[in-house]
């Protein structure tokens, strides 16, 4: 039962902090602090998760993974309305801790649901998710771009190069993943003969999503309420695309060679694949695209990331911290790959 309900942990938080809300005040304050100790306390002392059980009942999994969705959106719904009706200075602190839950429940859901590309509805869901958090031109982007160019640093926009800045990283992969979105798309509209400016677009459709959710927030909260959202986005979005900078910095690949295990960071701390559904098993899911989160497994002769994901995430802000770390961890996999081959 443990290996179903670890999945969980995600909506918990969510639950959490829509009860943060409702209570409001220093009590509340102190549940969505809370939060955030937990994963901090959680991703250093916690360890490895390497276990991979056999699922017997995969649609438990998945409504783990759906219920994500709606949770988010009641508890963007409970925020906004606090900051509409009544705003207070401390509200503010919220939008880090929101900022990254958006990222979590539909930046990273989306991810998983978009990869189920013979499921209509889940990839209808994935769509809506990301279009949330901005993001619509992901779901064409990352499926039929970043997954064939991974570690080619001219066609792949999330590759991070050795030594690259993550702050200018982070702007220019979330343009250039729109531009490069629209590439794909328009030259597979041209082989279907259809027009670029139709409802056959799937990145305008994605960005008419984006602008209702945009149209009813401006409806039916305030001003105050427009600009949190807004803040939010961009707290997530930078969230993310961080991901991105540690999932692959600095392994390239040379156009033409097939995709491999170490063209990706794995990692088996426990709170980043519990969160994040085993997305720190990257370098798995980069080698087979197609498989669920709970079929991904940890690859132990890949790169390994030092930390988890949240960790990394925070590393990353400080690249003369970030920078050595890596380099250190890269030359620990070359020294150990060296071993194996001698052997």
């Amino acid at each position: 039962m443990t290996s179903y309900l670890k999945f969980c942990l995600t909506p918990f938080y969510l639950f959490l902090m829509a009860t943060s809300l409702v209570i409001d005040g220093w009590i509340g304050l102190s549940i969505a602090f809370l939060v955030v100790v937990s994963i901090v306390v959680g991703e250093l002392s916690l360890g490895d998760d390497i276990s991979t059980p056999n699922y017997r009942f995969p649609f438990l999994l998945d409504f783990s993974l759906f219920i994500n969705v709606p949770l988010f959106l009641v508890l963007l719904y409970l925020y906004l309305d606090k900051v509409s009706n009544s705003f207070e200075w401390y509200y503010l602190l919220y939008i880090p801790i929101l900022g990254l839950l958006m990222a979590l429940s539909l930046i990273n859901i989306g991810h998983e649901l978009v990869h189920r590309t013979s499921k209509k509805f889940d990839c209808e869901v994935g769509n809506w998710a990301l279009a949330t958090a901005w993001n619509p031109a992901f779901a064409i982007e990352h499926v039929y771009g970043h997954h064939k160019n991974i570690g080619i640093v001219e066609e792949d926009p999330v590759t991070a190069t050795y030594g690259e800045n993550p702050i200018s990283f982070a702007f220019k992969a979330f343009f250039k993943e729109h531009t490069h979105a629209w590439g794909i798309e328009t030259r597979q509209l041209k082989r279907r003969k259809q027009s670029i400016l139709s409802f056959h677009n799937r990145i305008l459709n994605g960005y008419l999503r984006t602008f209702i959710v945009f149209g009813l927030i401006g409806y039916f909260f305030s001003w105050q309420a427009m600009v949190i959202y807004i803040s939010l986005g961009i707290v997530a979005n930078y969230i993310f695309q961080l991901t991105n900078f540690i999932e692959h910095y600095g392994l390239v690949r040379i156009k033409g060679k097939p995709v491999q295990y170490h063209h990706s960071w794995n990692s088996n701390h426990v709170i980043s694949n519990w969160i994040l559904f085993h997305l720190p098993w990257h370098s798995h899911h980069h080698k087979s695209m197609n498989k669920a989160f709970h079929e991904l497994e940890p690859i132990d002769n890949a790169p390994q990331m030092p930390f988890g994901y949240p960790a990394m995430i925070v590393i990353a802000f400080f690249p003369f911290v970030f920078i050595p770390l890596m380099e250190r961890q890269l030359k620990l996999y070359q020294e150990r790959e060296e071993k194996v081959v001698t052997v």
